[in-house]
């Protein structure tokens, strides 16, 4: 094994320099749109996030539309379960806390959305109180004027001037000069209050540390309508705020960056039109779209953006002013939220973004195809290897190519269980699945009530196992044994997409590649 390793290492450093050829995409692999004809509640997308479970959530007219990469479930959100939050002035925005809840704000109301069991939460507002044992004091739901979900998935609420952590109980007092609270985040130590004034005030254990301004008091109301933070994983703020120009009565936005080292704003750009959602790559990189199209900022270069007027996307059809929000999820690809169109999917792969005056082998092509190059020279090895070692198991101790259930029950010696080398639920999870190949229907819902367990316990367990979820595990058993079938050679794809339970072909390829790194036609 040590000597597999070092092969791959050695190979890796040399063939490094060569990492920018990478396999040409096509574009039914990594562009596609998503609408009702695949499910989705209706083409008008207001808002998205990606949820820890890999998920997507979708908001659109009728409600939220959750999509975990086959199929989409709709939760209406119908107007008389909602919630007044008369403090909320902003557009559609969505959190996840850290108890499986989706809180979905729109203009002065909100909806409360429990994931585990997919249903609607009636008055969410008085369980938030009652948590926190506020409601024996007096306090009622509609005394809570606005809700935010800090970097920690915790839940704050805004009643008057006073912030209320409903998890640590952490009180904080807010300045009726300092205006209105917009937007609330934290990193761990330090609070930091985002005011539609253009302050920002900081506090530490619930007091005041300091305040900053992102411009001088005569230009607050010139972008005191909405605001939208993003926090980058090293702590960094950037910010876009919207508002109007009296004197020229035009809309007027402005793009900030907030320092909590420095304690300083920086002013990045400014224009005379509404900027609707901001995306953060990294602390290098921001994408913002607009009523005009898009902003590409590549701060390695410069803050003078690359102002995107019409996006041509791999199937000939432009697109700019039709998009309303704009998503980028874990694995870096970009979903747009159309007013009429429903979703489109741009994968990273495509170059399409943040392609701004980089050299060729910083470009997501070049580093795209370099990790894919090293998954599949690494999972090679790491295959040969185990391979080798279940061999060696079945000529030294043939018991161990028993059916992995016999290890539970005892009517495996000692040596064949460790054989085995996988936890009993691993084991359970994995012969459930292959029990259900076919059954394209056959979901983490459904594995759970077979275990006899709740869909997060499974959830937890799973995930701290294999570092993966219910849904990608499930996949990943699925596309396994299809690569099986394919080395057998007798069934053609299309026929193995429908024995291993995947809903059409074209998507049975599309995951195929992304776990083996070649199409099912070219795998051997």
């Amino acid at each position: 094994m040590n000597k597999v390793f070092l092969f791959i290492v050695l190979f890796c450093l040399l063939g490094q320099p060569f990492s920018c050829f990478a396999q040409k995409v096509g574009k039914n692999d990594y562009f596609y749109v998503l609408n009702t004809r695949q499910g989705l509640s209706d083409n008008c997308i207001l808002q998205m996030m990606q949820l820890a479970d890999g998920q997507l959530a979708v908001r659109t007219r009728k409600g939220v539309n959750l999509y975990d990469g086959r199929r989409f479930v709709l939760i209406p959100l119908p107007s008389e379960k909602e919630e007044s939050i008369a403090a909320y002035k902003g557009q559609t925005h969505l959190y996840a806390d850290n108890r499986n809840r989706l809180w979905v704000k729109d203009y002065q109301k909100i909806f409360c959305v429990q994931l585990t069991e997919r249903r609607l939460l009636e008055h969410p507002l008085d369980s938030l109180l009652h948590e926190t044992g506020k409601i024996r004091n007096g306090l009622k739901g509609r005394d809570i004027q606005d809700l935010f979900v800090d970097s920690r998935k915790q839940v704050w609420v805004l009643m008057g001037n006073t912030l209320l952590n409903t998890q640590d109980g952490c009180l904080i007092s807010l300045r009726k000069e300092w205006g209105s609270l917009q937007d609330l985040d934290t990193d761990g130590q330090q609070v930091y209050a985002f005011m539609d004034s253009g302050i920002v005030a900081t506090f530490l254990k619930g007091k005041l540390a300091y305040t900053a301004s992102a411009y001088p008091a005569l230009n607050a109301q010139r972008y005191r309508n909405t605001s939208l933070t993003v926090k980058t994983p090293d702590g960094q703020f950037y910010q876009i705020r919207t508002g109007r120009d009296e004197r020229s009565k035009t809309d007027a936005s402005i793009f900030l960056h907030f320092d909590p080292e420095s304690r300083k704003y920086t002013r990045i750009f400014a224009c005379n039109y509404l900027l609707h959602t901001l995306n953060m790559s990294s602390g290098n990189q921001a994408l913002i779209s607009s009523q005009h199209g898009y902003l590409m900022f590549d701060f390695k270069v410069g803050t003078t953006p690359r102002e995107v007027k019409e996006l041509t996307l791999p199937d000939g059809k432009s697109v700019a002013t039709g998009i309303n929000t704009v998503y980028r999820d874990r694995e870096g690809a970009i979903w747009l939220g159309t007013y009429h169109d429903g979703l489109i999917y741009v994968s990273p792969m495509l170059g399409l973004f943040f392609t701004i005056d980089q050299p060729w082998w910083q470009t997501g092509w070049a580093i795209a195809g370099f990790v894919v190059f090293l998954v599949v020279l690494v999972g090679g090895a790491l295959l040969y290897h185990l391979r080798r070692r279940d061999r060696n198991v079945i000529i030294n101790n043939p018991s161990a190519n028993a059916d992995p259930s016999l290890a539970d029950s005892g009517q495996l010696p000692k040596t064949a269980k460790e054989a085995l080398g996988e936890p009993k639920l691993i084991l359970q999870v994995r012969s459930l699945v292959e029990q259900h190949l076919e059954d394209g229907e056959y979901g983490v819902e459904q594995l759970a009530h077979d275990l006899c367990m709740e869909r997060t316990g499974l959830y937890k367990k799973l995930t701290a196992l294999t570092d993966t979820t219910p849904v990608a595990f499930i996949r990943s058993v699925r596309l396994r044994r299809a690569a099986a079938l394919l080395q057998e050679g007798t069934l053609t794809v299309n026929e193995i997409a429908e024995r291993t339970g995947f809903s059409s072909p074209s998507y049975f390829t599309k995951c195929f590649k992304k776990e083996f790194g070649v199409l099912p036609s070219e795998y051997m």
